[in-house]
């Protein structure tokens, strides 16, 4: 059954702002004469600093630098997810020794891709300029390599970001004997300068007093990918259980209970004690496999992951990427299946996470949603170059619309964000037609109806008092003859008109702005092919 916006019905959560679920039957691809109605009476959801982020990597080598926040700035990003990677670098680095922890006994074998400038210290101030930081917390390592990662590690870790550099609280020992130290130790080298002769911790003196207000940690990444469903699921390092001298032999560590989604679970319980005592008000999200799409791996892990620990859970984290092809080309993209993929799979991903949190979950205690991965699968190629922009547009907006607590770009580079050299890609002006809409914190997303499941509507109420309209039509051949239709809404004759499309892909330029006139309670607008057509409406003078 296609999944459209015609049908939309919202999802009453016990947590703020979490889910807008979208039903309903499709329409015709063909159909160029479309219907928008929007309620301004009804908003839905807020955009949030943490709403937009993107995906980094440690093997990046030049992307804490001005230029590339000034791009992310420029194009709407205010969150950033930290640290990650090729091979599951979040679980084998350490924040506090700035190294990856080497192992070798994998098939095949991991590579440390860590660029040392990538440290903690020197990510610290480029989140707080950009706005928030999604961090990604060491589950599967401990520093000596001999296990499964420690609680208080991560909690040390917190402390050096959210701590006071007076406090005396302890921290203590983890399992290994390794002393963390006490809260106030971490949060002074934050709130120091480096020493003349570095002992080791200077790129974690970075003078900064006051905490940084780290707020989203999630334990570990992908950790149902760490071999409990088989070697063909085993990317991710994980030590809580032991490895086969031989790789060939890893096939071994299935269903190991130590890699289990219970015990999995029991360890959050630990790590979230161990962290929320230092910071009671931080967030603590669980690593899910995508519902349902991801099933084929094991329909166990999310409700057993619940059942162990949802009550001490906040949000839960999955990873995202469309990847249907055209056979007998596996790289090559469906670009129809890609493009309604946002309308049909988030809406069912919501909908099977709010039937497990029934269901495992404490009554009325609902866990947000972030989306820590979100593109295309970047091995399946588009024919048109537009595609990823239309992609990018709809999916973050969606997020964005249905409440959704973080939706991170994956990935800066390599992608369809950014080239190499930091030149703008298509995907790149997808996200900054969301910015003109949805353009800081607090701005609203308004009740916005399509009649055609080829053309997405969003509509916004930005706290400068402008309208926002942005029209997504997915069909690669035929204009979008849009009707729209503002109810309880308040606005001059006046605005701007911002299109992004076929034509500015293919020339590599960015998107066009024009003045607009005639605007008006209802209004006709034509939106081309393969296009994103954003109206921004100036308030109406007194």
């Amino acid at each position: 059954m296609r999944v459209n916006q015609n049908d939309k019905k919202s999802i009453i959560c016990t947590v703020c702002f979490l889910f807008f679920l979208v039903i309903g039957a499709g329409s015709s691809w063909a159909q160029n004469k479309v219907n928008v109605t929007v309620d301004a009476a009804k908003p839905v959801n807020i955009l949030t600093t943490t709403t937009v982020g993107i995906y980094t990597q440690l093997s990046e080598a030049n992307w804490l630098n001005p230029q590339v926040y000034a791009l992310l700035h420029v194009a709407g990003f205010t969150a950033v997810e930290y640290p990650n990677g090729w091979d599951g670098q979040a679980d084998l680095y350490h924040w506090s020794t700035n190294k990856n922890m080497k192992w070798e006994n994998s098939n095949p074998p991991k590579v440390d891709l860590l660029q040392p400038q990538n440290n903690t210290g020197n990510f610290a101030p480029f989140a707080q300029a950009l706005g928030a930081a999604v961090i990604q917390v060491n589950y599967g390592t401990n520093l000596q390599g001999t296990g499964g990662g420690e609680p208080k590690e991560a909690a040390a870790w917190v402390a050096y970001a959210n701590g006071d550099p007076a406090s005396t609280q302890s921290i203590g020992k983890d399992s290994t004997g390794t002393d963390w130290k006490t809260v106030g130790y971490w949060a002074s080298l934050r709130a120091s300068t480096p020493l003349d002769k570095d002992d080791g911790y200077n790129f974690l003196r970075i003078h900064h007093p006051l905490p940084l207000h780290w707020m989203l940690w999630s334990i570990g990444n992908e950790v149902y990918n760490n071999g409990y469903y088989g070697a063909d699921h085993a990317t991710e390092t994980d030590l809580h259980a032991p490895y086969p001298d031989n790789p060939k032999d890893n096939g071994k560590r299935r269903k190991n209970t130590n890699l289990s989604p219970t015990y999995y679970g029991q360890r959050l319980n630990e790590y979230a004690q161990a962290m929320k005592a230092v910071d009671p008000k931080i967030n603590i999200g669980a690593s899910l496999n995508l519902p349902p799409n991801d099933y084929g791996w094991g329909e166990d892990w999310d409700r057993d992951v619940l059942k162990a620990a949802c009550a001490n859970i906040d949000f839960v984290s999955l990873h995202w990427h469309p990847s249907d092809t055209l056979p007998p080309d596996w790289k090559k993209l469906d670009e129809a299946k890609a493009l309604a993929a946002p309308q049909i799979q988030l809406p069912k991903t919501v909908a099977e996470l709010l039937y497990l949190y029934k269901k495992n979950c404490p009554s009325g205690h609902t866990p947000r949603v972030a989306f820590t991965e979100m593109s295309i699968a970047d091995w399946a190629k588009p024919q048109s170059p537009v595609v990823p922009a239309l992609f990018a547009a709809d999916s973050l907006a969606l997020a964005a619309e249905m409440g959704t607590l973080n939706a991170d770009w994956y990935q800066l580079h390599n992608n369809g964000l950014l080239t190499d050299d930091n030149k703008p890609l298509p995907a790149y002006y997808g996200v900054q037609m969301l910015h003109i809409v949805a353009y800081a914190p607090g701005d609203e997303f308004l009740t916005a109806i399509s009649s055609d499941a080829n053309v997405s509507a969003y509509a916004t109420l930005r706290r400068n008092g402008l309208y926002g309209l942005m029209l997504i039509n997915k069909n690669p051949s035929t204009p979008a003859s849009i009707h729209v239709d503002f109810k309880n809404a308040a606005f001059g004759g006046n605005g701007l008109r911002f299109d992004y499309g076929l034509e500015q892909s293919k020339a590599n330029a960015p998107m066009q702005k024009a003045q607009m006139t005639g605007i008006g309670k209802t209004m006709e607008i034509t939106v081309p092919p393969y296009s994103i057509t954003d109206v921004l409406i100036l308030p109406e003078k007194k």
